[in-house]
């Protein structure tokens, strides 16, 4: 069974940390649990802890008005999310939700900030999981401006299977994460029926397969063509 200094070492604005260090934060963490569809926390909301997903998983989101949320990611079990709040101590910037049965492992933005000020080899793990998220965020905005659906839904799957997968012998690679077709959409910014229409054409040139309702990349090579 993962300890919590195991998953604790899976963050990387952690994983600097000496073993005691993180001793001493897994203690400090407390342990808490969500049936699908419950509410973590919501845009605006003050923040004040980070979340490790332990079991489970989770959506993470923008809400619109007009009922279509903007999905940012998926995390599951190792994943960690809630720590820009967790570093300037404002509003969170998106919301959060329970897509299946989730146990999380919540730290404390007191307990984090004295870790993080004693521990300058800890402020540096900080500055490069910011500056990499600052990434992922232009390269959104690349892929919304230059790819069309096909590309962003093809790059969206061989993100999920990289950080998601677990290998089928010849069959692929499972993407073992629940995720719906209108969860897709979001994440990519387009239409249910437009995802449904792509993943039909990938299934029948081979590309992907089902596994009920998760999906296996079969040929991520291809695949990885088509996200170009």
């Amino acid at each position: 069974m993962t300890t919590n200094a195991e998953l604790l070492q899976r963050v990387p604005l952690l994983a600097p940390l000496t073993h005691g260090d993180r001793d001493s934060l897994a203690a400090a963490v407390s342990r808490r649990r969500y049936r699908r569809g419950d509410i973590i926390f919501q845009k605006d909301e003050p923040g004040h802890a980070l979340y490790i997903v332990e079991r489970g998983s989770v959506r993470i989101y923008v809400p619109s008005s007009q009922g279509s949320d903007l999905i940012l990611a998926v995390m599951g079990a190792g994943d960690f999310f809630g720590d820009l709040s967790l570093l300037d101590g404002r509003p969170r910037s998106a919301s959060a939700a329970a897509t299946t049965e989730t146990v999380l492992l919540a730290l404390e933005r007191a307990d984090f900030i004295a870790m993080i000020t004693s521990r300058p080899q800890a402020a540096m793990a900080v500055l490069e999981a910011v500056a990499r998220r600052l990434r992922e965020t232009d390269e959104m905005a690349s892929d919304l401006a230059f790819l069309d659906v096909a590309g962003r839904l093809a790059k969206k799957l061989l993100e999920l299977a990289a950080a998601h997968g677990v290998q089928r012998s010849s069959a692929g690679v499972l993407i073992d994460l629940p995720v719906t077709q209108e969860e897709l959409a979001n994440m990519i910014g387009v239409t249910r029926e437009s995802v449904n229409r792509n993943l039909s054409d990938f299934k029948k040139v081979g590309l992907i397969t089902n596994q009920g309702r998760k999906i296996i990349v079969k040929d991520g090579a291809r695949l990885r063509q088509r996200a170009q």
